[in-house]
């Protein structure tokens, strides 16, 4: 009889072990589960767009780089698989090159402004319909976005009022800032030396220029007489820049 109390007696203990256990590993899927894909932290809906605008960023001056400082690109000379811009160019002879950019630096912000702004819109445009899910009444007014260049870094700025109501409660967002960490404006400026001095001089002088700011790396590669390919490199990142430059040719013979 004892014995059969015992057993009874350990059965219980283990089917309290078990719902224990269960327990347990319900917690861990609760704790553990992560927040909304969209929204995040409800408390601030704006974490989202900043982190959609600041991989938007990235993305697209991955994609400017390679190609001279723009997304789609029409006046070009082909340099390892990729469409580089011309930043100078002459299609003559003796003369030196002609720059294609003068305003080379507010065509690299309206670059990024025309690829991040439709992308970010539609991450409002996400946020508001989860919210909507959540039982949220969303207000959302006209969104103004701008970007700003400066050294290391990309500024962004988004002005849009947002009202969020769910019972009695209403919070207001009227601005996002963000800034991303990016080479893109010191080496656009660099790429105006660049052509700067090619369309004084028909050359750059970019070993003194490295010696002067130690922090880029410039090498230049003559894929024909005329035609010459500048890379210019951000140490600490190692994003780097191409850009074409043809000017003070040649004719073939002389």
């Amino acid at each position: 009889m004892e014995r059969v109390k015992n057993r009874n007696g350990q059965i219980t203990i283990y089917v309290i072990i078990a719902i224990l256990i269960v327990i347990a590993i319900s917690l861990i899927f609760v704790l553990t589960k992560g927040p909304s894909q969209i929204i995040g932290d409800e408390t601030n809906p704006g974490s989202f767009i900043e982190q959609e605008a600041r991989k938007r960023v990235n993305e697209v001056v991955d994609i400017m780089l390679p190609q001279g400082g723009f997304v789609n690109v029409t006046n070009y000379e082909m340099y390892k698989n990729n469409k580089v811009a011309y930043i100078c160019k002459n299609v003559g002879f003796y003369d030196p090159c002609i720059n294609q950019h003068p305003v080379y630096l507010d065509e690299i912000k309206r670059e990024i402004k025309n690829y991040v702004e439709p992308r970010v819109e539609k991450a409002f445009q996400d946020m508001k319909k989860e919210f909507e899910d959540k039982n949220y009444k969303v207000e959302m007014g006209e969104m103004n976005l701008s970007i700003e260049l400066g050294p290391k870094k990309v500024l962004v700025n988004i002005q849009r009022e947002i009202v969020l109501t769910k019972g009695e409660e209403a919070r207001r967002f009227r601005e996002f800032n963000v800034i991303v960490v990016n080479p893109v404006y010191d080496l656009a400026r660099v790429v105006t030396e660049v052509a700067s001095q090619e369309a004084k001089y028909c050359y750059f002088e970019y070993v003194g220029y490295m010696l002067s700011y130690n922090w880029v790396d410039i090498r230049k590669v003559s894929l024909s007489d005329p035609v010459r390919i500048y890379t210019i490199k951000d140490k600490q990142s190692e994003k780097e820049i191409n850009v074409a430059i043809r000017g003070c040719a040649i004719p073939g013979g002389i």
